[in-house]
């Protein structure tokens, strides 16, 4: 079973709503007031993206502020990276998994871990 199919498989028992994009497969979701975003990789099976999108407005005004915090939490917490993407800040947990991967222990930890970047991330624009 391929990596996407076994997120939204679990998202579904778990009792989430997930949405799957018809153009690229991504599977969107929310958990605990938070947008979610697991990226359909069927070219590389082995590499496992959740990204929580838009976490933080950038402007004119605010962004090297906001690439500061950035590169203070990039360096304070594992497998997560803040990035710019249309002037948002997103953040990326990435992992690579074995050739038998169990998403109901990875998923949990990177939803968790992504939480805490946000957090980190908050507290690091203050």
């Amino acid at each position: 079973m391929k990596t996407t199919e076994m997120v939204l498989n679990f998202l579904k028992q778990q009792g989430f709503c997930p949405e799957v994009d018809p153009d690229n497969g991504n599977i969107l979701f929310k958990f605990q007031m938070a947008s979610f975003l697991f990226v359909n990789n069927d070219e590389d099976e082995e590499f496992f993206q959740l990204v929580m999108p838009n976490i933080f407005d950038v402007t004119e005004d605010n962004r090297e502020v906001a690439l500061e915090a950035a590169n203070k939490m990039n360096f304070s917490i594992k497998v997560v990276k803040a990035c710019i993407v249309n002037d948002g800040i997103w953040l990326f947990f990435e992992n690579l998994l074995d050739k038998t991967p169990d998403v109901s222990d990875i998923l949990p930890r990177a939803l968790q871990i992504l939480q805490a970047a946000r957090q980190q991330y908050y507290q690091n624009i203050n």
